[in-house]
C-alpha cells in the first residue's frame, strides 16, 4: 500500500510540475498573408509662387486666386503686373506653380492642358502664358517634368470699352473657373 500511496503522490507531483511548466512556457504563433495592389498616377496641385498673388488652398488642386482690384493705370495687388497696356486692352497677370506628382508610371514627363468651365464675359479674355483659353481644352506644356513646381502666368486681357458696353459692370467681380488636365506622355 505504501508503494502505491507513494506511486500517487509521485504522479501527482509530476502533473502539478508539467502543468506549472506549461503555464510558464506557453507561445503562439500565427501569420498574416498581405495583398496590395500598387496603383501608380499623377496628381495636380496649385502652389504659390513667390512672385505672384498667393493663392487660397495652396498644395491643393482646387486652388483660388484674387487678382483683386484691377485697372488699366491705378495700383495692383500686391503680385498682380500690368505687362501692357495698350489703346484698345490692357493686361494684368500673376505667376503661379503647377506641380505634377508621379508615382509608378513609365511616363517620362505630361502634357498639361486647360480650358474655361464657361465662356468668358464680353471684353475679357483668360490667357495661361501665350495661350487665350476658350472653353475647349488648349495645350498649355508638353514634355512637363514630373515632381517640381512649374511656373505659369495667368493674363486677363480687359477691354477698355467692356465696363458699360456688354461687358461686366465697373467695380463687379468677374470670376471663371479654369480646369486643368496633365496627362502623362
Amino acid at each position: 500500500m505504501v508503494n502505491r500511496y507513494n506511486a500517487l503522490r509521485n504522479l501527482a507531483l509530476m502533473a502539478l510540475l508539467l502543468s506549472g511548466a506549461a503555464l510558464f512556457a506557453q507561445t503562439a504563433t500565427g501569420t498574416i498573408n498581405a495583398t496590395l495592389v500598387n496603383k501608380s498616377g499623377i496628381a495636380l496641385v496649385f502652389d504659390t509662387d513667390a512672385g505672384g498673388v498667393a493663392l487660397g488652398a495652396s498644395g491643393t488642386s482646387t486652388a483660388t486666386l484674387n487678382f483683386g482690384t484691377i485697372s488699366a493705370f491705378g495700383p495692383l495687388s500686391a503680385g498682380v503686373t500690368r505687362p501692357s497696356v495698350g489703346p484698345v486692352t490692357f493686361t494684368v497677370q500673376t505667376i503661379f506653380d503647377v506641380n505634377v506628382i508621379e508615382g509608378g508610371l513609365t511616363s517620362a514627363n505630361y502634357t498639361l492642358t486647360a480650358n474655361l468651365a464657361a465662356a468668358a464675359p464680353t471684353g475679357i479674355s483668360y490667357k495661361i502664358d501665350a495661350v487665350s483659353l476658350t472653353t475647349a481644352a488648349q495645350t498649355i506644356q508638353t514634355n512637363g517634368a514630373y515632381n517640381a513646381d512649374t511656373a505659369h502666368n495667368l493674363g486677363l486681357v480687359v477691354s477698355m470699352s467692356a465696363p458699360g458696353a456688354g461687358g461686366p459692370a465697373v467695380g463687379s467681380p468677374i470670376s471663371a473657373t479654369i480646369n486643368f488636365t496633365a496627362t502623362a506622355n
